[in-house]
């Protein structure tokens, strides 16, 4: 624990089990060195002028007249996304937490000026009638811009068990499927958006990493089922080569709750102890259980 605050090693503990489910990294100094390089990335990132991104389009099969949904993760540079896309003239529909509005609007506004609400419609993500308003969004010709990986939606889904696990990386995760149920019954081509990583002073690269345009599955549940596993698939490339840009390491445990195989995990690597509240715990990484010394269950 040395060099971390009691916050800061709480919320280490979570990392570490994120990563061990995930990367298969047992080895706990690899774990704090890509805890701090996330932790640097993810500031660099937020202190990065949105006005000032600089682009290498490979995004010349979207049509902004053609209405669609488009995808992206919390990963990279990822603000450079919708940049980029309202920046060239596309409209977006952004499905929010009602909390958050006020943040994005200003964002948007220092972004495009005067005429950001011509171009950026934010609905509240948890509407009982979103779907009905994010078609008649798409008739306007707005597209669908949605993080796959966001947290409050993807929280509520998982209260309501309407998550579904499949395999990514070296265990397993819970996604929300929504958003992609949405668009196969609005039968709306799909495209799922990265920023590649760039070095200083060169142009954020947006291209494509998943593109569905035919929709040929009998029912939505075959085609979420199936779509989520090629998306997930193919961010794999790109989150391996830098897994440091991934923000999501930091919440995972909360809304995609990760797994893997426990014949991987030894008591050595798998209990962690950390403080809360002036309470000494021991945290159990395998299946998220924090224990009181001795043997009460926290």
């Amino acid at each position: 624990m040395n060099g971390y605050t009691e916050k800061d090693w709480r919320d280490f503990v979570f990392f570490s089990a994120n990563v061990q489910h995930l990367l298969g990294i047992h080895q706990l100094d690899i774990q704090q060195n890509l805890h701090r390089a996330a932790i640097n990335f993810s500031r660099r990132q937020a202190e990065t002028d949105a006005t000032k991104f600089q682009f290498e389009d490979k995004t010349y099969w979207i049509s902004p007249e053609r209405a669609q949904v488009i995808l992206s993760f919390h990963f990279g540079y990822y603000r450079a996304v919708p940049a980029f896309l309202v920046q060239r003239g596309y409209k977006l529909c952004i499905p929010v937490a009602k909390k958050i509005m006020l943040q994005q609007s200003q964002h948007y506004a220092a972004l495009l000026g005067d005429r950001w609400q011509k171009q950026v419609v934010f609905l509240d993500a948890e509407d009982p009638y979103l779907f009905f308003k994010l078609r008649q969004q798409m008739d306007l010709g707005f597209h669908i811009f949605c993080y796959l990986d966001g947290g409050v939606s993807a929280a509520k889904d998982f209260q309501a068990q309407k998550l579904s696990e499949i395999p990514f990386l070296n265990g397993s995760i819970k996604i929300k499927h929504g958003i992609l149920h949405m668009a196969f019954l609005l039968q709306k081509n799909i495209t799922v958006l990265i920023a590649k990583i760039a070095t200083d002073n060169e142009p954020i690269v947006i291209c494509e990493l998943s593109h569905w345009f035919e929709n040929w599955f009998p029912s939505a549940r075959q085609f979420t089922d199936y779509f989520s596993r090629i998306i997930y698939e193919d961010f794999e490339e790109a989150l391996l080569e830098y897994p440091e840009a991934w923000e999501a390491w930091f919440y995972l445990h909360k809304i995609m709750s990760p797994s893997s195989d426990e014949a991987s995990w030894s008591a050595t690597n798998r209990i962690i102890s950390f403080s809360n509240k002036e309470k000494q715990l021991l945290f159990d990484k395998f299946n998220y259980l924090s224990y009181l010394f001795p043997e009460t269950i926290f």
